[in-house]
C-alpha cells in the first residue's frame, strides 16, 4: 500500500497520454504540462531541497516551455529545439537562485543537483508531443520507410472512423503504443513477485504486449513495437527495483512525482526512436 501513490500516478499519467493521443497535439501538450506540474510540485520535496517555491517555478516553467514549443513549431528539425533551450535556461536559473540565496545556506549542492535533474525530467517530457507530431503532422504519408517491416492490421478499424484519427492512414501512433506499453508495464510491476521473477516478466511481458497490439491494430512496424515495449519494460522495472530497495518516498507529492517522472522521461525515448527508425 505504501507504493500505491507511485503506481497510481504512473498508471494515470500513461493512460492520460494514451487517451490524449487520439485528440491531437494540443490536448497531448496540455496533458504533458499537467504531468510537469505534478513533477515540479513533488520533486523538491523528494530531493529534500530548500528554496522550494522558486525551484518549483523553474522546473514547471521549463517543462511547459518545452511542451508548448514542440506543439507549435512547423519544422521537423525544431521539434526538440525548445526542449534544449528550456533545459539550458532552467539550469542557469537554478544556479542564479542558489547565488541569490547567499553564501552559507544549507544544502546548496543538493538543491542545485536535485532541481537540475527535475528540469531534465520535465523538458524531456516534450518528446511525447514531438513524437505525435513527427509522424502524423510533419512527415505525412507515402514516404519511404525502407528497411522497416510494415504490418497491416487484420481488423477493419479504418472503416470505424473513431480509431482512424490518431495517425497517418489511420494507424496507431508510436505515442499511443508507447503509452499503452507503459500502462502494461506499470500493471505488471504491481504484481507481488520477487525481482528475480518480476524484472524479466515486466520486460518481456511489456514487449510481447506491445508487439501484439502493433500486429493487431495499426500500421506500426514490428521493430517499433518491440523497441518501445522493451524500453517501457526496462524503465518501469528499474524504477520498481529502486523503490523496493530504497523504500517509498516520504510525502504524497513526492510519491506522485516519482510515479510520473519515468512516464515523462519516456517521451524523449519515443521521439528519438522515431527519428532513428522512421526515416
Amino acid at each position: 500500500m505504501k507504493h500505491l501513490p507511485v503506481a497510481l500516478s504512473g498508471l494515470l499519467s500513461a493512460a492520460a497520454l494514451l487517451a490524449s493521443s487520439f485528440a491531437g497535439a494540443s490536448v497531448l501538450a496540455a496533458v504533458v504540462c499537467l504531468m510537469c506540474l505534478v513533477v515540479s510540485l513533488g520533486w523538491p520535496q523528494l530531493m529534500g531541497v530548500a528554496a522550494r517555491r522558486s525551484l518549483v517555478a523553474v522546473i514547471l516553467g521549463a517543462g511547459v516551455v518545452a511542451a508548448l514549443g514542440a506543439a507549435v513549431v512547423s519544422a521537423v528539425e525544431s521539434l526538440f529545439f525548445w526542449s534544449s533551450v528550456a533545459l539550458a535556461f532552467g539550469v542557469m536559473a537554478i544556479f542564479v537562485i542558489q547565488v541569490v540565496r547567499g553564501t552559507g545556506r544549507p544544502h546548496r549542492i543538493e538543491s542545485t543537483i536535485g532541481a537540475s535533474s527535475g528540469v531534465v525530467v520535465t523538458t524531456t517530457a516534450a518528446g511525447w508531443v514531438a513524437g505525435l507530431r513527427y509522424p502524423a503532422e510533419l512527415v505525412g504519408v507515402g514516404g519511404d520507410r525502407a528497411g522497416l517491416v510494415l504490418i497491416r492490421s487484420p481488423l477493419p478499424y479504418e472503416d470505424w472512423g473513431v480509431l482512424g484519427v490518431t495517425g497517418a492512414s489511420g494507424e496507431l501512433t508510436v505515442v499511443g503504443l508507447a503509452a499503452l506499453a507503459l500502462c502494461v508495464a506499470v500493471l505488471l510491476a504491481c504484481l507481488p513477485l520477487r525481482d528475480l521473477l518480476a524484472v524479466p516478466l515486466i520486460i518481456l511481458g511489456t514487449a510481447a504486449a506491445a508487439l501484439g497490439v502493433g500486429l493487431a491494430w495499426g500500421e506500426l512496424t514490428a521493430l517499433f513495437s518491440v523497441v518501445l515495449g522493451l524500453a517501457a519494460g526496462l524503465l518501469v522495472s528499474a524504477m520498481r527495483r529502486l523503490l523496493l530497495h530504497r523504500g517509498a518516498p516520504a510525502g504524497r507529492m513526492a510519491a506522485f512525482a516519482v510515479g510520473t517522472a519515468p512516464v515523462a522521461v519516456m517521451g524523449a525515448l519515443v521521439f528519438f526512436a522515431e527519428r532513428l527508425l522512421l526515416v
